[in-house]
């Protein structure tokens, strides 16, 4: 009986690599599994073996991109509201910085049928630490007692915008110029 080769994990991360650096090359109305292989260096066929197709490719590298999102920013490392309120903001800074490609990605398809309800609530899980962050802060009295998903909105939109700002912000003083941000955004839902 021949043996089957188990899945290789590194080709399947390289896979989905090719396929958000396709996206950001063509769109997603551009892409093809062909021109995905090719930039991962692997057959066509080779993509199939991981992805039944397209779609299941593109949904596969969604929840990727938005565990890695939840895995770089929102940690919760008991810190007291007040310090892991600024280390997430700034987390989130850095993560706008360096994966515009990401977050281009995700925001094309958060809203698409390429992601089913399943896999949506499966990547709004990542958000958990957060959502717990601002619930004990409110509990604490030490945030405002508005709705958190509006806070979260509030949260993402500025820092996404400032985040422009603080790339453009010398490496030496860039720190400083992320706590400063975060502190704006404290003062914005402070209690």
């Amino acid at each position: 009986m021949p043996t089957v080769k188990p899945r290789d994990d590194t080709k399947a991360r390289d896979i989905l690599a090719a396929t958000l650096h396709e996206v950001e090359r063509v769109g997603l109305a551009g892409l093809s599994i062909a021109a995905v292989a090719r930039r991962a260096g692997v057959a066509t066929g080779t993509v199939y073996i991981y992805f039944k197709n397209k779609e299941a490719l593109i949904e596969a590298l969604y929840l990727a991109s938005k565990q890695e999102l939840a895995r770089l920013v929102f940690r919760d490392e008991g810190l007291p509201v007040r310090a892991a309120f600024s280390r997430m903001a700034t987390a989130y800074l850095e993560y706008v910085i360096a994966h515009r490609a990401d977050l281009v990605f995700i925001a094309q398809v958060a809203n698409s049928p390429y992601v089913s309800e399943e896999t949506r609530q499966t990547a709004a899980g990542g958000a958990r630490p957060l959502i717990e962050l601002i619930e004990r802060g409110k509990r604490e009295r030490l945030l405002k007692e508005l709705d958190t998903t509006l806070m979260i909105a509030f949260l993402q939109g500025t820092l996404r915008e400032l985040a422009g700002f603080a790339a453009a912000v010398p490496k030496a003083r860039r720190a400083a110029c992320f706590e400063q941000i975060a502190t704006l955004c404290w003062d914005a839902l402070k209690a």
